[in-house]
């Protein structure tokens, strides 16, 4: 509760007082019969949190997939000269990936540690999220969405090949003989592959942009047809999702703070990541998506190569790091034999769809909507070369403290005061832990941000302000520490009220007062994604009138994308990377002015 108040001195200052007489009669009232609930809970589960988390975080939410929550990644492009090689490069991925597979059904996982606060201690880490990434499917729901656990006896068999907004099945295992080939592979994607566009073809992938509860009653319409179950029952047990994407994405979505980025022509940064993350709406290849599917990769013709996935199954250090490594093991490949045996399989299995009138409404209002979200989506991106992070820790300094108090820094900048910020934490010391909420606006990074802004030249001011930011820096270590030691409040805060609604008592006052909605509207929304190579990661902001920022920390510098909505008026992506990159540079000057600092700062 302390830890909570803190929280509303910074993001809701006016709403203290009364919050403070709401903390008093929730731990004189009903607080410490709610905590008993949950320490009883504890004693019947693995985690007492992540069910209710799941439901709070993701399956209760109704918005669109797209943008608000599946997140994008977008690697380094491929260099292909012809088709097949190109369906050589997605025929051997698979076959890793199969690889990959095989492994997780025998629990072969070598178990991930890390070292302790103090380095004494090796604590392993849970890897349910790395063996369920590919049996979790998010199914729609009218009140709230379902995630359904396949089983391998029935599932991850075949994956979906997405071209032209057309599905085809393709059997990865025959039941007389196991795996097909690679060779086999290839030629089902080159036919995939050659078949020309038809102009005919429903864009049934983008009903799974819509928001949740239509495309709920979209599927129950879809249901009705017997051929159309058995595409979805094809569609939800697949493996993954392969999108083969025949059309790039137009200039209008460039947005990268210097223009002369690029990694493919005539498309920047900020234009490959709106491609991984929604394909350009229904215009482009948004339709050409499954976007309730754990994994999807996706292939462009220019060579882009990233990754969507539906959030609910796995944070990103799982997901992104079986794509990575899949990626680096066929990158390291001699290249292919161009002399592939002719293969006797049957051509893959094109999903035909029987759609009736009120099929093709909810399409045509899906196609509506979803081009709205996607024209609204406002992305930059920085790649910020002018120190990396080994400047930051020979300050003592932990990088991700530091960029924490950077986005702080920013934010007040822009708006004048500092937001409810999230940052995931991940909990996954614990059994089935998935994340809690690093908190990074405290009343310490606040005193800081103001004197920064005062931007008084006098030593005296300087010393002041490096005081300051040695305070906030050891406020957000002791909070990012906490959180991923369990001592978090956010997901304590949210059992206490699932354990209220869950015995049908009143929910206590505390959460339905003002104060608890603006702590919870998390304008900033951030997240650290380290990827082995240099990635572009990226999501839409969580509310209306807020920021998304991914960051990515790496050898040699930093890359931020950065997130809002055009709709807004106030936030502006472009803006904040500019101020952000501006902070950054700012925060360098003062620790090297800072008396007494004697770090080597010769990378400045």
């Amino acid at each position: 509760m302390q830890k909570y108040l803190a929280q509303v001195e910074v993001v809701a200052p006016n709403h203290l007082e009364k919050t403070r007489n709401l903390v008093r009669a929730f731990l004189s009232g009903p607080g410490p019969k709610l905590q008993q609930r949950i320490v009883e809970r504890r004693q019947k589960t693995t985690n007492w949190a992540t069910d209710w988390w799941l439901s709070d975080m993701y399956l209760s939410v109704p918005l669109a997939l797209p943008i608000n929550s599946n997140p994008g990644l977008a690697a380094r492009p491929k260099r292909f000269s012809n088709q097949k090689e190109a369906a050589a490069f997605l025929a051997r991925f698979l076959t890793e990936l199969l690889n990959y597979q095989e492994l997780l059904d025998t629990n072969g996982l070598e178990v991930e540690k890390v070292k302790s606060k103090d380095g004494k201690i090796i604590q392993p880490l849970c890897m349910a999220q790395h063996y369920q990434m590919f049996r979790i499917y998010r199914r729609p729901g009218v009140n709230g969405d379902e995630q359904v656990i396949l089983d391998r006896a029935s599932s991850g068999d075949h994956i979906i090949v997405a071209h032209y907004n057309q599905f085809y099945s393709v059997p990865v295992r025959a039941s007389d003989r196991g795996r097909i080939t690679e060779a086999e592979l290839v030629q089902q994607i080159l036919t995939i592959m050659e078949t020309k566009a038809d102009p005919r073809t429903p864009p049934v992938g983008i009903l799974t942009t819509a928001k949740r509860p239509v495309w709920a009653k979209a599927r129950e319409e879809l249901l009705k047809h017997e051929r159309n179950r058995h595409n979805l029952e094809l569609l939800e047990r697949c493996l993954c999702v392969v999108c083969i994407d025949d059309d790039i994405l137009p200039a209008t979505f460039n947005n990268a703070l210097k223009k002369e980025d690029r990694w493919i022509a005539d498309r920047d940064y900020a234009n490959i990541l709106h491609h991984a993350l929604h394909g350009g709406g229904s215009r482009y290849l948004g339709a050409n998506r499954w976007f309730d599917k754990t994994f999807q990769a996706i292939l462009g013709k220019d060579g882009m190569w990233g990754l969507t996935y539906e959030h609910s199954a796995g944070e990103a250090p799982a997901i992104f790091k079986a794509f990575e490594e899949l990626t680096e093991k066929v990158d390291s490949m001699p290249p292919s034999d161009e002399n592939t045996v002719p293969s006797h399989l049957p051509a893959p299995e094109k999903l035909e769809w029987h759609l009736s009138e009120q099929s093709l409404n909810y399409i045509r209002e899906a196609m509506t909507s979803f081009d709205s979200l996607v024209e609204d989506l406002d992305l930059c991106i920085l790649w910020f070369e002018d120190y990396s992070k080994e400047f930051i820790k020979s300050c003592r300094v932990s990088p991700d403290v530091y960029i924490q108090l950077a986005l702080q820094l920013t934010h007040f900048r822009l708006h004048g005061n500092l937001v409810a910020t999230y940052e995931s934490a991940g909990i996954r010391r614990f059994a089935l832990g998935r994340v809690d909420c690093i908190r990074a606006a405290s009343p310490e990074a606040l005193a800081w941000a103001k004197a920064m802004c005062q931007g008084d030249p006098e030593s005296q001011a300087q010393e002041r302000m490096k005081e300051l930011f040695d305070l906030a820096v050891q406020m957000q270590t002791k909070e990012m520490n906490d959180n991923i030691n369990g001592q978090g409040i956010d997901n304590h805060l949210m059992g206490l009220r699932y354990a209220a609604k869950e015995a049908g008592e009143p929910v206590p006052d505390i959460f339905t007062d003002e104060a608890y909605r603006i702590v919870n509207h998390f304008a900033l929304s951030t997240s650290q994604v380290t990827t082995k190579n240099d990635a572009i990661v990226g999501y839409g902001p969580v509310v209306p009138d807020g920021y998304g920022c991914a960051y990515n920390i790496r050898s040699n510098g930093f890359i931020f994308s950065v997130s809002a909505f055009h709709s807004d008026g106030r936030t502006h992506a472009m803006r904040f990377a500019q101020t952000l990159e501006q902070s950054l540079r700012d925060m360098a000057a003062m620790l090297k002015n800072a008396h007494g600092h004697r770090s080597n700062s010769d990378e400045m």
